[in-house]
């Protein structure tokens, strides 16, 4: 398994299912009593690459990521993130690990009525929990599978209102499910 103060760098593939939903009201005192409101809930399944950088400790590791969402549905994103897991090291090849994760990501939607309505450019913050397992190939080489549980604030809104209309828009992630597959080399 890992050597105590170890660097690496490591790279991901994997899919994701991005929760999220669109929430819109409507009100006018200039036709007399009128309001308007709904929202729709969406899943998004795609795929994802990152690179990450870190350091092994005694009893876990910390690193940073950089990941690249694939244009899925006009819809892709990049996000920054910073990591630590706990591994439950032991004598065999195979180390499970139990971490957390927080986020920043930026996204953009190539979507007509989201650009009209300057929804296209979500961002925000996420934070979760990640589980998965390491299996050491080698001296410098582990193969790597996990999964993260994050929620998510990452939104953009709209709003409209000239004193007799008032318009809001809101667009936003609630949680993604992540799992992936990686290799890391240790140095």
């Amino acid at each position: 398994m890992a050597d105590s103060n170890a660097w690496f760098v490591g790279g991901e593939f994997g899919g994701m299912s991005i929760h999220g939903k669109t929430s819109a009201s409507a009100s006018s005192s200039f036709s007399g009593y009128s309001f308007r409101e709904g929202s729709s809930s969406e899943s998004i399944d795609t795929t994802y690459e990152a690179l990450k950088v870190g350091k092994y400790f005694e009893y876990g590791r910390v690193y940073g990521s950089f990941a690249y969402q694939n244009k899925k549905e006009d819809i892709s994103s990049f996000t920054y993130g910073l990591a630590y897991d706990y591994l439950f090291r032991n004598a065999s090849a195979i180390t499970p690990f139990l971490g957390l994760t927080a986020s920043y990501s930026t996204s953009k939607s190539d979507d007509d009525n989201a650009k009209l309505l300057s929804i296209d450019k979500p961002k925000g913050f996420n934070y979760g929990a990640e589980a998965g397992f390491i299996y050491a190939l080698g001296a410098h080489t582990e193969l790597e599978i996990g999964a993260r549980y994050l929620l998510s604030d990452v939104d953009d809104t709209f709003n409209y209102d000239d004193g007799t209309t008032n318009i809001h828009v809101k667009s936003e992630n609630e949680h993604f499910i992540q799992y992936y597959l990686g290799l890391n080399y240790k140095f």
